[in-house]
């Protein structure tokens, strides 16, 4: 296979879409005879590129889409002929529908995660036109990946037949998130003694932290030694830091603010359970929920809403727990479940440990992706005249 894979989010940037846009190019990049990443020129972009054993080719381009004009130069300078592109999100199938139709390509495949099937950047007023547009892009190319269920039934609002998915879910690395007790971690953080529970992500309000503060007074009086740790930032932490005194459990919760990214597994490790109940708040979707295969992976116990992918992201009561969104009683009663009982703690994390090995790393992704293009590309040579 020669694939072209174009994607709006890519390293040096960092977020869940651009590990999902890395983590598959680097195995794509060793299984196609051909293989570019075309992704935005972004400060610091140079310097990543040369690390990576594959090409990457840089554009300047806005965010939501990478222009056919833009485009030309690219496939012009790697002066390859390429079967098949593969889109991170459904904004950049723009620039390759015409080389399609051209007979430059022979597939089109683009990826769904959730939020870039539920966002228009126009005013509600003169919304419809980009809804048809999406409509459009979508309803045209040759097959679609969504990473969750949920993000299925999205793609079938959109028009999108089910028979053209394929439903992929995120992945996570276990060489990178394993288990492990992180002494120093634990020392840094000052957590000996303590319970640990952790949330990691964006501080905006549809992540649920919010609940959590709320169902932690009743945890609190079950599990005296718990802490509550806050990694990230965002614009809604000075009202979670307000709230956490209004019901009187500052003193539990600390706010860890931007942890670097070497530093993720170790914070995984150090903690006891990571807790994460996000909201539907659309556009803003919890499409998946990556963040809980990387704390199975580090063998730890995980507690998520029943909203968007997250059912997909855990098994529940084999991997983690779920809840009602907004229930903070709910969800006080699972934090109390797995905070009080080491051991079904511990049979969480290890089955969830076990779940990611066997079918949710990158590398099982990656050899599911190819071989369904690879097939679809098969199957479009033998229905050629």
């Amino acid at each position: 296979m020669r694939l072209l894979f174009l994607t709006q989010d890519f390293p040096p940037d960092v977020g869940g879409t651009q590990t999902y846009a890395f983590e598959l190019a680097r195995r794509l990049a060793q299984r196609c005879e051909a293989f570019v990443v075309i992704a935005p020129r972004v400060p610091g972009a140079a310097e990543a590129d040369r690390a990576l054993p594959f090409e990457v080719a840089r554009v300047r381009a806005s965010y939501d889409t990478l222009s056919v004009k833009a485009l030309r130069p690219v496939l012009a300078r790697t002066h390859a002929s390429f079967d098949a592109a593969f889109h991170v999100q459904w904004p950049t199938a723009l620039s390759t529908l015409p080389a399609r139709r051209l007979g430059r390509l022979r597939r089109i495949f683009v990826a769904a995660h959730g939020r870039e099937l539920l966002f228009n950047p126009l005013p509600a007023a003169l919304g419809a036109p980009y809804e048809r547009l999406r409509r459009s892009v979508l309803t045209r190319v040759d097959r679609l990946f969504p990473v969750s269920r949920y993000t299925g039934g999205l793609l079938e609002r959109a028009g999108v037949a089910p028979e053209r998915m394929t439903v992929l879910p995120n992945g996570a690395d276990p060489d990178r998130f394993s288990p492990g007790d992180a002494p120093a971690m634990r020392k840094r953080l000052g957590v000996a003694g303590r319970r640990v529970a952790l949330s990691v992500c964006r501080l905006v309000p549809r992540k649920g932290l919010d609940t959590v503060l709320r169902a932690l007074p009743r945890v609190a009086e079950a599990v005296p030694e718990v802490l509550y740790l806050i990694g990230g930032d965002g614009p809604d932490r000075p009202r979670l830091e307000a709230l956490a005194r209004e019901v009187g459990v500052a003193e539990r919760v600390r706010f860890l603010g931007k942890i670097p990214d070497a530093d993720l597994p170790d914070h995984f490790r150090a903690s006891d359970v990571f807790v994460m109940p996000s909201r539907l708040d659309p556009p803003q979707v919890e499409g998946f929920g990556l963040v809980f295969l990387e704390a199975n992976a580090c063998g730890k116990p995980v507690i998520g809403a029943c909203t968007g992918g997250i059912p997909d992201a855990i098994a529940e009561g084999e991997t983690g727990l779920l809840v009602a969104p907004d229930d903070a009683g709910a969800l006080a009663d699972a934090m109390i479940r797995v905070l009080a009982d080491p051991d079904l703690a511990r049979r969480l994390g290890e089955q969830g440990r076990a779940r990611v090995l066997g079918g949710f790393t990158w590398d099982h992704l990656a050899d599911r992706l190819h071989e369904a293009m690879a097939r679809d590309l098969t199957a479009s040579s033998n229905a050629a005249p």
